[in-house]
């Protein structure tokens, strides 16, 4: 009898543990979601890449030359020293496999469908984008046996240029896919909801891929042992599909209190309306091309940095106790105070987020027209990729250029305020090295 209850209790035991193991685990939220749709993750993804450029642009300021340390600020560490460590800016390495592995979900589960070719065909092309991103900033890194999950956890290197052969195999792909699907009723639209950069809309997404494919090509192109290959390519890329014009920019509703826009938050204010770059000025050198000791440019100095013309400057790695610190009112790059819709490059906390902006687009156009790979007019280019430059940066939070503002007057005014400079007017450059310096220049 004792026998029997001890196996009773026993059986109690180990059901109750069970139903409070099911029933009781606090440490379980039901709300957490444990999968997810392609359709559901392909917008945050988006959304995700546009964040990661902003990391990108912030990070690597420092060694572009465009922003220097402050007043009150010492222990810069590798940015003055070069002197890396594993841990030096990981934050990019992490985020865009993180991102990267988020698209590789969307094409596993979508490739097997054509009637999901548009969604397809976007993740197929942003994976290449993150993996182009991360090739120009560390060269080799894991792509074959990357984004695997548990069947790779010591994913092997690729090498850089075999990495960006393998993402223009994609982006022709994508581009090949997405064409053949516009010609079938059955392909399921991506609504505009679900496409935070296009809306939607294919035609600009296969803008986008030539775009980014074009770049890529370029640098291959400078490199010896790769330069026939590109060139190949160039000549070979669907030109009537075009490239950008207008600008890839995201915006998923940002909301100032809760969720405001990444660039905003990062050169700006927080939602609180604190002061984010307190440590960071704009550099001598930088500064230079709009102070006229290098270039004059009045027009977009004046809505990109706070004070201009008299801005707050200094040289990297000069700490002494003579550099001046950063304006209390708000960062170099803001013209505004938190609460204001202002134009340049921090224009609101409800902006949108540049990924590739036309601007680039015509530059890359006018490189590739000056360097024979392609067939144009590379003064044209050029100059339209100055004119693009100036609208985004008078283009309020609502994306739209001020009212106020003159484009085409402004560009037309800067360009004779600079008339004998070939670093602005093109047709003063007579060797290719000086139309590269140029272009790069405005770029």
């Amino acid at each position: 009898m004792k026998k029997i209850f001890k196996y009773i209790l026993l059986g109690a035991v180990v059901i109750g543990s069970s139903s409070c193991k099911k029933y009781l685990d606090i440490n379980t939220n039901p709300n957490s979601l444990t999968s997810a749709t392609p359709a559901l993750v392909l917008p945050q993804a988006i959304v995700g890449a546009a964040s990661i450029s902003v990391s990108f642009n912030t990070s690597l300021a420092d060694f572009s030359g465009a922003r220097a340390n402050a007043g009150g600020f010492g222990g810069f560490g590798s940015i003055v020293t070069y002197d890396f460590g594993t841990g030096d800016y990981a934050g990019l390495w992490t985020s865009t496999y993180d991102n990267a592995n988020d698209f590789e979900y969307i094409i596993k589960e979508t490739e097997s469908t054509s009637s999901e070719a548009y969604s397809t065909g976007i993740a197929r092309i942003m994976k290449a984008f993150a993996f182009e991103r991360l090739v120009n900033q560390y060269n080799d890194v894991p792509y074959s046996d990357a984004l695997k999950g548990a069947a790779s956890l010591q994913p092997k290197y690729d090498k850089g240029p075999d990495v960006y052969k393998a993402c223009i195999v994609d982006l022709n792909k994508a581009i090949a896919d997405i064409t053949a699907a516009q010609a079938l009723a059955s392909t399921n639209k991506v609504s505009a909801s679900a496409d935070p950069m296009f809306k939607g809309d294919m035609n600009l997404w296969k803008k986008f891929a030539n775009t980014v494919k074009l770049r890529m090509l370029i640098k291959m192109a400078g490199v010896s042992t790769l330069a026939t290959e590109a060139k190949t390519a160039i000549s070979g890329i669907n030109t009537t599909i075009g490239f950008l014009t207008t600008d890839a920019i995201v915006n998923p509703s940002y909301i100032k209190t809760d969720r405001p826009n990444p660039v905003y938050n990062a050169l700006g204010f927080t939602s609180s309306g604190t002061n984010t770059t307190t440590s960071r000025i704009p550099t001598k050198w930088i500064y230079s091309f709009y102070s006229g000791a290098k270039l004059s440019d009045n027009y977009r100095g004046a809505v990109i940095y706070r004070g201009f013309p008299s801005s707050i400057q200094n040289q990297l790695g000069d700490e002494s106790t003579g550099v001046p610190a950063a304006s209390s009112a708000g960062s170099a790059w803001i013209t505004g105070n938190n609460a204001t819709d202002v134009l340049g490059v921090v224009k609101g906390p409800t902006q949108g987020t540049p990924v590739l902006l036309a601007t680039e687009s015509n530059f890359l156009l006018a490189e590739a027209y000056a360097r024979g790979y392609l067939t144009g007019n590379a003064e044209t280019a050029f100059k339209e990729g100055i004119k693009q430059s100036f609208t985004y940066l008078y283009k309020t939070v609502a994306n739209t250029v001020d009212p106020l503002k003159n484009v085409t007057a402004d560009v037309d005014a800067y360009l004779t305020e600079n008339i004998g400079s070939p670093l602005a007017n093109f047709s003063l450059a007579t060797t290719l090295e000086e139309k590269i310096e140029a272009i790069i220049t405005q770029k």
